[in-house]
């Protein structure tokens, strides 16, 4: 016994756990039948079992499949590094030392990271002690030649798929949307189904069309992005795509080169092999177009606004030519919110309230006359018909300066395109080498100067034709104009604020009296100002049209509005404006009560129904068939595709719920089971829901007092 327990710890300190781990470069290695992987890992362990006698034994085996020895940032190596700081492995077994890393940047700290934690690196086919200062050396030389072999093989690779570009042929990559890849010819050629929505894509784009108006569109006919099966890196597949279009996705499509028979390496453009979807003048007009995209300073300004200020980004000084801009008092009004106010930008710069005749003015009455305004306008027909008689004179008038313009454009544009033409014809004839740097400046500028002209001459071209086809849109302008009126208070405040943003391009304020009189008016505190309201035409009649559409229940099939802009003059007294009241007095005399509630008339105060109404509707719509989906759904309401998925988030409760919904009759119940609150339960399993919704319940029964609504059972 006492013999034997020498031999038994002699057994246990010679217990050498080992971990083998194995690379490929490529997924062409991965998934064979008897792939490199497995071929590693078998030598591997067969050299395993020549060391038993040792006390050898596997404890894990490392992969990483289809990964560049460039970097030891690989998940295998994470991970076996992750074993070896546990104290798991005392030696790595490989294959060959190339298969853990061909960089020598990194072969030194992870050589020192093994020593540290007692752990030695072995080969299966090669000698990698490094006992002696030669074995050090050999290894060193080992890991150079292995990194020399990564980038020989990365030169010589970069230059065949050179060549192949400069010959025209495709690299390879993901096949583009509108093409397919016939693998026996290793070529591109137009898909017979998607090759039509390209050209579909750059002529809209080339029309200056909204690309986000077409990706809805596309959207709403069941198109989708194009499917492609990809080799994983463990060699299962999957597949992407098949998703709905967005508007950078159809920009990055007019970008590329290779709808119009070019193909692209190291930032050189090459004639293609395969057939072009769109010809280079169609993509060269699409691409100006695109070139450079700005949004509306109105739609920047109101997605940082957290207190959804109907005005921000709309309303101007008409003095100072500033932004009236939001501010917040810190004192609570009676509801217990702060009192919000516009001011001029440029009072708010100097600090001086008496820097500006328009100054400050209650956020809440100068909302209310705005909306005042444009709710009572469609009453006074003359005022609608001189507004748009003086805007078709102003189209008339338009149309023959846009045509000046365009012929000025056009004899602009075929000097830069003859300027443009010589110089190519002085490289060809050696110039560029006489004239180096300032003949490809030259080139340069005529090539901007060439799409800018482009771009203006689409652009009065659409002008005169909108001039020309305002003339005969006048019919629906009225119509139009006249239905904002009914339409205006029956809506929701958040419904209003969606609607006005989408058709009010500024809102102009001044005082109209003389410098003289301004200063006795302040002093008097006499605020009547004058208001200039500028509406886009287009954004109001299709608005109200697919709002007119969603109650009539009829299809429209009316051409798209191309009709400029209006505006509205008024005179609007805000000197009671903080006492809950503004007055319009020109062009017609009416009444607003302002203030936070007074966005909608009385009639709806008493009686208001729950937008679980509107989302059961909109959700039989859907149904139906009569929208295609939310995105098609949004455009026809005339609201956002954020706000429809927030309402139809309703029809997810549970019936009993909806039914409870449906029965609210009050304002006061609409304000506490507000969109949010019952959304949130539609994630919820249906017994939650009724349990929180008790609760809902509960917390609003004791403050009402009365019975506002018939609950279900269960509720």
């Amino acid at each position: 016994m006492k013999k034997s327990t020498p031999d038994a710890a002699h057994v246990v300190n010679a217990v050498v756990s080992v971990a083998i781990y194995t690379r490929v470069s490529t997924d062409n290695q991965v998934g064979g039948r008897f792939d490199s992987l497995e071929s590693q890992a078998t030598i591997c362990r067969d050299y395993i079992r020549k060391r038993v006698a040792d006390g050898w034994h596997e404890v894990a085996c490392f992969t990483d499949a289809a990964y560049s020895g460039g970097t030891m940032d690989r998940p295998g190596i994470r991970a076996l590094k992750r074993q070896i700081e546990a104290g798991e492995v005392k030696v790595v077994l490989i294959y060959k030392l190339e298969r853990v890393l061909r960089s020598t940047d990194e072969w030194i700290p992870f050589r020192a990271f093994l020593q540290k934690h007692g752990c030695r690196l072995e080969s299966a086919t090669e000698d990698l002690s490094e006992a002696t200062a030669s074995g050090r050396l050999k290894n060193n030389v080992l890991m150079s030649v292995a990194e020399y072999e990564r980038q020989n093989t990365a030169e010589k690779t970069r230059a065949k798929m050179e060549q192949q570009a400069k010959q025209g042929y495709w690299n390879g990559g993901m096949v583009p949307f509108g093409y397919a890849y016939d693998e026996k010819a290793q070529a591109l050629h137009p898909d017979p189904v998607d090759a039509p929505v390209i050209r579909r894509i750059f002529e809209h784009a080339a029309s200056l069309g909204s690309l986000t108006e077409l990706a809805n569109t596309l959207n709403s006919e069941g198109l989708r992005t194009k499917e492609r099966v990809f080799l994983r890196r463990e060699g299962s597949q999957q597949t992407v795509g098949g998703r709905l279009f967005r508007s950078d996705g159809l920009r990055l499509i007019v970008r590329n080169v290779i709808y119009r028979g070019a193909v692209k390496f190291a930032g050189q453009e090459y004639a293609a092999r395969h057939e072009a979807l769109v010809p280079p003048e169609l993509w060269e007009r699409a691409n100006i177009a695109v070139s450079k995209t700005e949004p509306r300073a109105a739609d920047l300004i109101v997605e940082r606004d957290r207190h959804a200020n109907l005005l921000k980004g709309l309303a101007w000084c008409g003095h100072c030519q500033r932004a009236m801009i939001p501010h917040q008092s810190g004192k609570p009004n009676a509801s217990g919110k702060p009192y919000r106010y516009y001011y001029c930008g440029y009072v708010m710069r100097e600090r001086r309230p008496d820097a500006c005749p328009v100054g400050r003015l209650s956020a809440d009455g100068l909302e209310r006359a705005v909306i005042g305004f444009l709710s009572e306008v469609g009453k006074h027909p003359k005022l609608i018909a001189g507004v748009v008689d003086e805007s078709r004179s102003r189209n008339r008038g338009d149309q023959q300066a846009l045509r000046a313009d365009i012929d000025k454009s056009e004899v602009a544009l075929k000097k830069a395109a003859a300027e443009l033409s010589n110089c190519v014809d002085a490289v060809a004839k050696g110039g560029l080498e006489v004239l180096g740097d300032a003949l490809t400046r030259r080139v340069q500028d005529l090539r901007y100067q060439h799409q800018q002209l482009t771009k203006e001459c689409q652009q009065r071209r659409q002008a005169a034709v909108a001039c020309e086809a305002a003339i005969y849109d006048e019919k629906r302008i009225r119509q139009s104009i006249e239905q904002l009126g009914t339409l205006l208070p029956r809506l929701t405040t958040e419904e209003q604020k969606e609607l006005v943003r989408l058709f009010v391009l500024r809102v102009e304020l001044r005082n109209p009296a003389s410098r003289a009189q301004q200063s006795d008016l302040v002093e008097a505190q006499d605020r009547r100002l004058a208001l200039k309201i500028k509406l886009s035409l287009p954004e109001l009649v299709q608005g109200i049209e697919a709002r007119d559409q969603l109650t009539s229940g009829w299809a429209s099939r009316l051409r798209p509005l191309v009709a400029r802009g209006v505006s509205f003059d008024a005179r609007v007294d805000f000197t009671h404006a903080m006492k809950g009241e503004v007055t319009i007095l020109t062009p017609f005399q009416q009444v607003f009560p302002s203030g936070a509630g007074a966005l909608r008339k009385t009639s709806r105060e008493s009686k208001a129904e729950h937008a679980i109404v509107r989302a059961r509707k909109w959700q039989q719509m859907l149904d139906a068939g009569k929208a295609a989906n939310r995105f098609a759904l949004a455009k026809q309401l005339g609201i956002t595709p954020g706000a429809v998925t927030r309402i139809l988030k309703l029809v997810e409760v549970m019936p009993d719920i909806q039914r409870f919904l449906e029965s609210l009759k009050t304002k006061e119940a609409n304000r506490h089971f507000t969109i949010k609150k019952v959304g949130a339960l539609a994630g919820l399993p249906p017994s939650e829901q009724l349990i929180e919704f008790g609760k809902m319940r509960a917390a609003f029964t004791p403050r009402i007092g009365h019975n506002y609504g018939t609950g279900a059972p269960g509720c």
